[in-house]
């Protein structure tokens, strides 16, 4: 199975280090690579735009989706921070078809489960996990006979912000809250391949009690890349229990992390 992985586009006006004039162009690229990879679906972590108002917010966000699925295959979206800074969960689950703030879909015998970190957002740029979805994600992983992925916008792992331009200074906003709930149910349900998420604008990975966690980089964001936008996304593999993620972009990286 393969999946490609996008995160933190931006897009509107640039803001600091997040050059969301340059979302088109990036997307582009990002398009041009799924068609050749013909990944079973596209997972967007959030943040899709730079909010600015309830009208641009909602023009920004239809523009994000129809590019997405114009690829052509399913595309399954969480919440960032940005984006419910103008617009309610609601709407914007009716506008990028979400049936929940957090969901899971079954494809291709993988259970993807989609998490919502804004649950609750924290000082506009944190997050959280709530005491609900907790017991939904146990439930969820429980239930399922077959291998999971996870994916949320806010980190879920406990990675170092030394030298982050942001984080560094706001290291509360960097991750979930509530995360290391979320990592005892997905170590004691022993189905979870792999964690994915957002949010921080670089590519890292780390492991915890044999579950990899892996942060992918924005592809617009240009705070460690000299003012260029980045350009990250990636392409991820899963064999049985093998699970490969290729990062392209300015910073490339790869990983490959074993079977359960």
């Amino acid at each position: 199975m393969k999946i490609g992985i996008v995160t933190d586009i931006h897009y509107g006006p640039d803001v600091e280090t997040r050059l969301g004039s340059q979302a088109p162009a990036q997307l582009r690229t990002f398009g041009e690579a799924m068609r050749a990879l013909a990944p079973a679906c596209l997972l967007d972590l959030g943040d899709r735009i730079n909010d600015v108002t309830a009208d641009k917010d909602r023009e920004h966000t239809t523009w994000v989706r129809r590019t997405l699925t114009e690829i052509g295959v399913p595309v399954y979206h969480v919440f960032g921070n940005h984006d419910v800074a103008n617009l309610s969960k609601r709407e914007l689950g009716a506008t990028l078809g979400k049936w929940a703030a957090y969901e899971y879909v079954d494809l291709d015998g993988i259970r993807l489960v989609l998490l919502d970190s804004q649950d609750p957002t924290v000082e506009r740029i944190g997050g959280a996990l709530g005491t609900e979805q907790l017991a939904w994600l146990s439930s969820t992983i429980r239930g399922s006979r077959q291998p999971c992925l996870i994916f949320c916008h806010h980190p879920l792992d406990e990675q170092a912000v030394d030298g982050h331009w942001y984080f560094e200074a706001h290291p509360g906003h960097a991750h979930a809250g509530n995360r290391e709930n979320a990592r005892r149910i997905f170590e004691k349900g022993g189905r979870v391949l792999a964690v994915f998420s957002g949010h921080m604008h670089w590519t890292r990975a780390t492991m915890i009690n044999g579950i990899p966690y892996v942060t992918i980089g924005s592809i617009v964001d240009g705070g460690f890349t000299k003012g260029r936008p980045c350009g990250a996304f990636a392409e991820v593999t899963v064999d049985g229990g093998t699970v490969g993620v290729r990062v392209a972009g300015l910073l490339p990286d790869r990983f490959e992390f074993g079977r359960l």
